[in-house]
Parts: structure tokens; sequence; C-alpha cells
């Protein structure tokens, strides 16, 4: 039988005392926690994050109407207005850009494992802007290993640059025995706004240079299935094959 490896993030319907969130995000260490906070909490207050410049709020709440659960964002302030619904919440951390401009929220859809993605929110010539980088990470990230059935990667925002212009964002093989070389990833320098990569990194070179960004879920990807491919490889991938 093929082994499933998964995290041991809350589902929904259970609660979680705030003070024992975690002070930083799964994917961003930078990232502020929105689904370890919330996750069941209906009809309590809304857990309010605030920008750095303190010109911009987002209220989130946990919200359950017909056996179907979602997370909302009530953003008001200097970037916009507007009411956001994004999906169920699963793992959803919130990474807001160094001048207050911009932030970046990452969740899933599905399970603690995944899919996630990632959007940016902005101001925008009609006010409250919000752009879905997912799939831009999709196609360049591709299908790079072999895989017990197609799979899209992870998608997760890291770290801003030049204030909230461009950002890192990463692309991940899921973390389950699917993939070869799962839980590894590649990251994108990406301008939002036109929707393009500047630049990718392999994990090595990421890590080098934003190691300091990560959470604990990039900085324990393991790179030795970087140096050496074929020790990562899932063995229902490669029938008879010598490791």
């Amino acid at each position: 039988m093929h082994c499933v490896l998964r995290r041991s993030i809350p589902l929904a319907g259970t609660l979680l005392l705030v003070g024992s969130a975690s002070v930083e995000g799964f994917y961003a260490r930078a990232a502020q926690p929105i689904w370890q906070r919330i996750a069941g909490a209906i009809d309590r207050l809304p857990l309010t994050l605030r920008s750095p410049d303190k010109a911009t709020t987002v209220a989130v709440r946990y919200v359950e109407r017909d056996d179907e659960h979602a997370v909302t964002l009530n953003v008001a302030g200097r970037i916009g207005s507007g009411r956001v619904s994004i999906g169920p919440g699963v793992g959803s951390e919130l990474l807001w850009a160094s001048d207050s401009r911009a932030f970046a929220v990452t969740t899933s859809d599905q399970g603690a494992n995944g899919h996630f993605r990632t959007m940016v929110f902005a101001r925008g010539a009609k006010g409250l802007r919000m752009r879905d980088v997912s799939p831009l990470i999709v196609r360049a990230f591709g299908h790079p290993v072999k895989c017990g059935w197609p799979e899209e990667p992870n998608v997760a925002a890291l770290k801003w640059l030049d204030g909230s212009s461009r950002l890192i964002i990463v692309g991940e093989i899921v973390a389950h025995s699917n993939c070869d070389s799962f839980g590894t990833f590649r990251a994108y320098e990406v301008d939002w706004r036109s929707m393009r990569i500047v630049r990718s990194y392999d994990q090595l070179a990421a890590k080098k240079l934003f190691g300091a960004a990560m959470g604990i879920e990039l900085r324990d990807a393991p790179d030795k299935c970087v140096r050496r491919p074929q020790s990562c490889w899932v063995s229902t991938n490669h029938p008879g094959a010598a490791r």
C-alpha cells in the first residue's frame, strides 16, 4: 500500500488557543499565521492583523454555512477596502510588504498538505486589488520529477523585495509520497504587477540567499534530494531500480 505522509496542521472544527499559535509562518518566517488562530472559531471576534505602518487592517473571520467553512478577509485602510473569501483557508498565513502597500496570503483549499496557492492584495485604480500569482508559478515549475500521478506544486509566498514591487515565491513538490524528492522546492523572484518571473533559484541557492526568511517547512526541505536526486526516489515510481 502506498504510504502518504501528512502534516499535523489542525483541521476545521478544532478550536486552538491563541496563545498556543506559532509566532512565525509555516512557509515564511515573517508571515502572520491565520489558520492556527481562528480554525473553528465560529461567532467569535475576528482576528485583526495590522500593516507595519498601522494604516491598513485585515479583520479575519472563520465562517461556516451549510457544512462548508471559509475564511474571509475584511480589508480597510490605506490600500483600499473590501471583503474577500480565501476559501477554506487551511494553513493560511499573511505576509505584509515592508512598505505596507501590499500583502500576500498563502492558503490551502484542500488539506494541510495542500495544494497551497498565493494571492497578492494591493491598492488598484478602483480600490482593493487581488491577484492570484499561483498559475504563473505552476507553469514555471512544471513537473520536474516522476510522480505516481500528475500533481501541481504548492505555491507559497516567502519574502517581499523592494518594498512591495517584487516577491519571492516558492513552488514546492507536495510533501507526501507521490512524487520523487517530495518536500523540495524552487524559488522565483516575481514582479507580481506584470505577472513576470524575473529570475529563479534552486533550493540550495534559495536557502543561501533567503534562508533567514524561511519558515520551518522550507528550512527543513531535504537538500540531499537536490544533491543526489536518486536518493529521494519514491520506490513505487521506480520499480526494480537500485538506489
